[in-house]
């Protein structure tokens, strides 16, 4: 994660989950406003906004978490 004068963003290596599926992944690129996520049980890249929200549809997983799954 990235704070800068312009917002929090996402940024590569961090964990993510999917808020509505609860899926995760890491984030393997990010261009822009846009991050890459590799997802950890599909191997699948999907696309989300790099901004960090409420109306986000990715979250920010803390690295506790990840090592549950």
């Amino acid at each position: 994660m990235e704070t800068n004068s312009d917002g929090t963003y996402f940024q590569e290596g961090d964990h993510v989950r999917v808020k509505r599926t609860r899926e995760q992944g890491i984030i393997n690129a990010a261009d822009g406003g846009v991050v890459y996520v590799l997802m950890d049980e599909t191997n699948e890249t999907r696309l989300f906004s790099a901004y960090i929200d409420e109306d986000a549809y990715i979250e920010l997983v803390a690295p506790e978490e990840t090592l549950l799954h």
